[in-house]
């Protein structure tokens, strides 16, 4: 099999997936691995030093450098290869716990009151002119110089792409064969639908923003397991089904990591922001820390699923009087940290075309 970290770098120029967090979703993402590489043709092309791999179904696999559960409908393949950890800088000084069931629709009254209070009173960010975000992530809290995880674009309507380079970034906004499978604008819809709407039917509507409506990709995995199986001459094992809290679980990590794509794609939208607040104060792991970071007041929101990935947490860091995106923060056990810092600024989308960024 192609070693994974050496397939990240071949397919750099590709789009990017949601990978999984949790066992169940590690030994499907290996095996979905295998089956990508089964399948995979000779056929590369090559754009300015970048390598592309084109797979028998000719779909680009999607690639994320975000630590998520992945069931989105491209890219299962890649997932495993990708786990970046990222941790805070701040200082905490305060934690409280978010209120909530488990379940997608089961919402106590009120929720996490730090969170709530700031949803209810969340400071618009100060209007720039532009109809599309860019955003870079990086490991610097102050310059915005592209990194590995490349530069993203976000327009007003949630239509995401994904590129190494700037220079890259431009060819794929003019590219009119580009495809968005649609999931950073369901997730701004379930936010705005939190805003003023039932928590509980937001939640549910946030927990399946990754996923293309009407389909669930995991139901194919047990027949590429046995194909995978029989191509390698051994028995087919099915994956241990995960438990009921498991599955509870990874409903909450769906609603978190579909929150934070929410946040990331529309973070100059004011009400995405609270009704993303709504959302997580809802949730049953989340903790909020008071911290601070570069000198000013930032809250620390971080969630865990000690039954499906024990040790394991994943953090947002955002600003306490915005709600705005500062940092991504995330530690596996027994791995170093690393914090990923987050710059947006406000583009025009005809100006990312014509290459003026």
């Amino acid at each position: 099999m192609v070693d994974e970290m050496d397939l990240l770098k071949r397919l750099k120029d590709t789009e990017r997936v949601r990978p999984a967090a949790f066992d169940e979703a590690r030994a499907v993402l290996q095996a979905a691995m295998a089956v990508e590489e089964m399948t995979e043709t000779n056929t590369m092309t090559k754009d300015d030093n970048v390598t592309e791999i084109k797979t028998a179904s000719h779909r680009r696999a999607r690639w994320s450098t975000r630590r998520t559960v992945g069931f989105g409908a491209a890219g299962l393949a890649a997932a495993a290869a990708v786990a970046l950890v990222v941790t805070s800088t701040s200082t905490p000084s305060h934690t409280t716990s978010a209120s909530g069931g488990h379940s997608a629709g089961a919402v106590s009254a009120g929720g996490n009151p730090i969170l709530v209070s700031l949803a209810a009173d969340i400071t618009p960010l100060q209007a720039k002119p532009g109809d599309a975000t860019l955003e870079i992530r990086n490991q610097s809290p102050t310059s915005d110089a592209v990194g590995d995880h490349g530069v993203e674009l976000f327009t007003d309507d949630g239509t995401h792409y994904w590129a190494v380079d700037k220079k890259t970034l431009v060819k794929r906004a003019k590219d009119p064969a580009h495809e968005d499978e649609g999931e950073y604008k369901r997730a701004i819809a379930a936010a705005l639908s939190a805003v003023k709407g039932d928590v509980g039917a937001a939640r549910a509507q946030m927990a399946v923003a990754n996923l293309t409506p009407g389909t669930h990709p995991i139901d194919a995995m047990p027949e590429k397991l046995k194909a995978i199986a029989t191509a390698k001459g051994k028995k087919y094992v099915p994956p241990k089904p995960l438990t009921p809290v498991q599955e509870k679980e990874r409903t909450d990590n769906h609603i978190w990591l579909n929150c934070t794509s929410a946040l990331l794609a529309a973070p100059e939208n004011p009400q995405v922001r609270a009704g993303v607040l709504r959302i997580v104060a809802s949730m049953p792991n989340v903790k909020v820390t008071k911290t601070t970071n570069a000198g000013q007041p930032t809250l620390t929101l971080t969630d865990t699923w000690p039954k499906s990935n024990p040790g394991y947490a994943w953090s947002l860091i955002i600003n306490a009087k915005t709600g705005a995106p500062i940092a991504e923060v995330s530690k596996d056990p027994g791995k170093s940290a690393k914090t990923d810092y987050i710059h947006t600024s406000r583009v025009r989308f005809a100006d990312i075309k014509a290459g003026k960024f």
